[in-house]
């Protein structure tokens, strides 16, 4: 990722074309000389014109463009300026001292000799203007980056610490009043009955949503590394087929297939398996994964053959809703976004839907190609036994966590 900060260039910032216009005029200014000193000309001293005269212009030229393209700010550009026609103006002061003293035998001379010395000192001005206000550029832009980095390490200090939080205090807090709820339920009578079930409700809502704030604080997280979609899928489809009886399912998941990510990248299967299965009236209820491994990319279709999504529901699917407290499709949508890929509704209708998800491929040590494993997340690049390793050490991160909060990530379904 560059550091480089992003430059607005205000309308009004017309230096470089100055500098390029004037560099186009000299140019000009050149050829009208030789046509108008023709017949006192030869070869040579229009070779030399062209050396010492037309090329310092053409540089003024190029100067300008090199400039309106860099990532120069505006607000150097004075500065640059008074480099530039300063150099320019300056240099031809000194050598019309000369020339007053020491002038060339013909008028032809004098006048390439002036247009010379403003040329030349123009392009000196500009380079060293250039120079510095890059320094400068660097400078702000190291500074600026610094800032940025002290300030990211004070974030991810405070979601891995409201990470903490939910994990070992809220979301506990949660499970104890829903379980004391649950066991209350037994005997209670009529008139505690409904409250009971309204607090077992409540806190199995409050414990999904707890659940989806992790998910977006994991995927918050800096360093992220490589997981082995295969293991992953292969690790939700069991847990999904362990929780729904008579649920038929139907994987076609390869051994391995490294993406980038960690355990946040499990809530975006979590959650569309489960919608897949919670909104199925069919009997049985089917759920279909495959897994397509591109060069670039690894594709995974989740098909069911439930009733199919309505129309006026599609425009606002991945959209977040007010009305319920589950983040659903939306957190799906944020998380393969931050993963550096993309999830879509490919296919919706009586006979069912098929639900996308593309994330950029990672290549391990097993890849026919041998290519070395590249986080585009990070752009680093490592071996292949490193990316298999460390894909191997986030999947079961991923897999134990899935293991213990396997009755807490119910996914929050169609909105």
């Amino acid at each position: 990722m560059s550091s480089a900060i992003s430059v607005e260039r205000p309308d009004n910032a017309v230096l470089p074309w100055l500098i390029g216009g004037f560099g186009s005029l000299s140019f000009a200014f050149f050829l009208g000389w030789c046509v108008r000193f023709a017949s006192e000309l030869d070869a040579t001293a229009v070779g030399l014109g062209f050396v010492t005269i037309a090329i310092p212009a053409l540089g003024l030229v190029w100067g300008g463009y090199r400039l309106e393209r860099s990532t120069i700010g505006a607000d150097r550009y004075g500065r640059i300026a008074q480099w530039c026609f300063g150099g320019g103006i300056g240099f031809l002061a000194v050598n019309a001292l000369i020339i007053a003293f020491f002038p060339w035998p013909t008028t032809t001379g004098n006048i390439s000799w002036a247009q010379f010395s403003l040329n030349v000192g123009a392009v000196a001005g500009l380079t060293i203007g250039y120079v510095e206000a890059r320094a400068i550029q660097r400078e702000v832009e190291a500074t600026a980056a610094a800032v940025r980095a002290e300030r990211l390490a004070d974030e991810r200090e405070v979601l891995t610490y409201l990470n903490d939080l939910l994990r070992h205090e809220v979301l506990n807090s949660a499970q104890i009043i829903g379980g004391h709820a649950s066991l209350l339920l037994e005997d209670a009578d009529d008139r505690t009955r409904s409250h009971l079930e309204t607090i077992d409700r409540e806190s199995d809502a409050l414990t999904d949503v707890i659940d989806d704030v992790r998910a977006m604080l994991d995927a918050k997280q800096e360093g992220s590394g490589v997981v082995d979609l295969g293991a992953l899928l292969t690790d939700e489809l069991t847990s999904l087929d362990d929780r729904f009886d008579a649920l038929e399912v139907d994987a076609d998941v390869p051994e391995s297939a490294f993406v980038p990510g960690n355990e946040g990248l499990r809530w975006i299967f979590a959650n569309v398996l489960e919608n897949a299965v919670e909104h199925n009236e069919s009997t049985p209820p089917r759920v279909e994964v495959t897994v397509e491994t591109r060069p670039e990319t690894v594709t995974v279709e989740i098909a069911d053959n439930g009733p199919g999504i309505p129309a006026k529901t599609r425009r606002t699917l991945f959209e977040r809703k007010s009305e319920h407290h589950g983040l659903g499709l939306y957190l799906v949508q944020i998380l393969a976004h931050r993963y550096g890929g993309a999830v879509e509704l490919t296919e919706t209708g009586p006979d069912g839907s098929v639900f996308t998800v593309t994330l950029p491929r990672v290549h391990g040590s097993d890849d026919a190609d041998g290519e070395p494993a590249r986080d585009p997340i990070t752009d680093e690049t490592a071996s292949g036994t490193d990316a298999k390793s460390a894909g191997e050490t986030a999947t079961k991160s991923a897999s134990s966590a899935s293991s213990q909060s396997t009755d807490g990530d119910a996914g929050t379904g169609f909105p």
